[in-house]
């Protein structure tokens, strides 16, 4: 490759990069054409795509835009998947097919350039799709659903933050129970206080 071939190939890897959701990197060594055929066909349905590049081109455009994070990553046959909608389902895609194939081996990501690590990929995998998640919230209220629905599209438009705020939500869940019984427990508190000043 040319040197600017090559720097053409940055720039567009640094552009491609930098507009995701998130990024997941996987070593793909053993999987056979129709399997990474099968894989990019299940990962465009879920909002995402499976690059195949040069790694070291690959690694230079992602500490060009300081994903230092991922470098690591960047070793052997590796493929990027770049995830341009709801990083959820792509982590489910990406989850079930390393189940289903020994070869597909995930190695972590960067979410809002934010490292991601493979526990945190599975939990991302566990969570309910944002449609789901939607159709839940309205389903728990009476109020005009079309109105609901609107609002709540509205607040999860940019998908990338709200499932970074569910994975630490998720992963912080111990310490938020126990400041729930706290403040449960000074509310009693507060309440026997005002009912002896009466």
């Amino acid at each position: 490759m040319v040197r600017q071939d090559k720097a053409d190939k940055v720039k567009e890897l640094e552009e491609l990069f930098s507009s995701a959701n998130a990024l997941v990197l996987a070593e793909y060594r053993g999987l056979t054409v129709t399997e990474q055929t099968k894989l990019r066909r299940e990962l465009k349905n879920a909002g995402a795509t499976f690059n195949v590049v040069k790694m070291s081109l690959a690694k230079r455009a992602a500490e060009n835009i300081g994903y230092e994070s991922i470098l690591e990553h960047f070793a052997g046959p590796t493929g990027v998947a770049v995830i341009e909608s709801d990083p959820v389902e792509a982590a489910k895609v990406l989850k079930q097919f390393s189940k289903d194939y020994d070869s597909f081996v995930v190695k972590g990501g960067l979410m809002e350039s934010e490292p991601l690590t493979i526990d945190q990929i599975n939990i991302l995998a566990s969570i309910e799709t944002r449609d789901v998640l939607l159709a839940k919230i309205a389903g728990g209220f009476n109020s005009p659903l079309t109105k609901m629905a609107l609002g709540l599209k509205g607040v999860l438009s940019k998908s990338g933050y709200a499932f970074k705020a569910l994975l630490d939500m998720k992963e912080a869940n111990p310490e938020t129970s126990s400041e729930a019984k706290e403040s449960d427990s000074s509310k009693e508190d507060s309440e026997d206080v005002i009912k002896e000043e009466e």
